[in-house]
């Protein structure tokens, strides 16, 4: 009953006959510049490791990373399905799945400029609030606490979406925080590198605030608290378990408490969170001491279609997903759209289709690989 009220909290609208305002969300791109369609199924894609690729369409394969034409098609889907959103969001991981000696630092920004200039090119006049994944990085999950190239070279990337503070906190740490467009100034976004929590992260093991985010962010929600802002809260690496391997937690122990600890102090002012990571249309419920919900995380699902490699996961690939949400301007109250999923056979996004999770959630599904 008290995870019922909370789902029907989401749903009421601050005024009523209001129009709700658009915002997308995107993640986990992940993009192999180096796929192609072959007679030999050992040459269709660096990210599908050794295993052969049999069958390979143009529009990917689930054993594979997304070629640029499906990431190209999801971009002008989303222009297509609600071409003026308030905003975007995009919480990252957009290299493939290969190994570090295949990468490099120049590598990896190449792929951030050149995702960044199909966004700004399909959005020019967009708002976008973006984060970095754990795959954003050279070598992948290494992202430190402190100033280095690749966050230096990507603020400047992402200047013309960025203030010149959040600039300048992006280049010491990869987190920000901004008012959200509209009126009503009653929003901001707050966008975490939770990279730096992430379990793989070598850089910051044995550190008890690296970059000093947490600390940050509780001085961000209680100034949010005191202007009566309601806040967005966005990362990529989300705390918690995977479903699909329970014994597998993303955060450290100690980051993963901390970071509850900071949601149950906040929830008052934190009207949604969203993550990706999984690239599993997913969501995360956050309870008090007493076991009452008191904030839920989205979890959105990847364009990726590639089969995860952890071990003891089964069926760990998915249909390449976009999602869209409705919202109140003036509370931040969510309604959930996803209306974009594919399948590896064909071009077009199909959707929206209304999930039997929730009467107010939509997902649209690529046919990409409905084969």
């Amino acid at each position: 009953m008290r995870l019922l009220k909370l789902l029907l909290f989401l749903a009421p609208w601050g005024v009523a006959g209001a129009e709700p305002g658009k915002f997308w969300h995107i993640s986990d791109l992940h993009l192999d510049p180096d796929y192609k369609v072959s007679e030999d199924p050992l040459q269709v894609c660096p990210s599908a490791g050794s295993q052969p690729v049999p069958n390979a369409g143009p529009w990917g394969d689930y054993l594979c990373d997304s070629p640029w034409v499906l990431i190209n098609s999801s971009i002008y889907a989303m222009k297509e399905i609600e071409p003026e959103p308030d905003f975007i969001l995009w919480t990252g991981d957009d290299t493939p799945h290969v190994p570090n000696e295949r990468l490099g630092e120049a590598a990896v920004l190449g792929i951030l400029e050149r995702l960044t200039r199909l966004v700004r090119g399909v959005f020019p006049d967009t708002k976008v609030y973006a984060a970095l994944g754990n795959h954003d990085f050279h070598p992948k999950n290494q992202l430190p606490a402190g100033s280095n190239n690749i966050y230096n070279q990507v603020a400047e990337l992402w200047r013309p979406w960025l203030s010149n503070d959040s600039i300048a906190l992006f280049k010491e740490g990869a987190f920000y925080s901004e008012k959200l467009p509209g009126p009503s100034g009653a929003g901001r976004i707050v966008v975490l590198n939770t990279n730096l929590y992430y379990s793989n992260n070598e850089q910051t093991a044995g550190m008890a605030d690296p970059g000093q985010q947490f600390r940050w962010l509780e001085d961000v929600l209680t100034s949010a608290s005191r202007a009566k802002e309601m806040v967005y809260i966005i990362g990529h690496v989300p705390p918690g378990f995977f479903e699909k391997t329970r014994n597998k937690a993303w955060f450290r122990k100690g980051f993963n408490e901390e970071y509850l600890k900071v949601v149950r102090k906040h929830h008052g002012v934190i009207a949604g969170q969203f993550f990706g990571h999984h690239h599993t249309d997913s969501f995360r419920m956050f309870y008090d001491e007493a076991g009452a919900p008191i904030s839920v995380m989205f979890l959105t699902p990847g364009v990726t279609p590639w089969k995860t490699t952890l071990p003891g996961v089964v069926n760990g690939a998915n249909n390449p997903g976009i999602r869209i949400f409705e919202y109140d301007r003036a509370t931040l109250s969510l309604q959930v759209r996803s209306p974009g999923s594919a399948g590896a056979g064909g071009g077009g996004w199909e959707g929206p289709e209304r999930l039997a999770a929730s009467p107010n959630s939509l997902q649209l599904i690529h046919p990409l690989l409905a084969q």
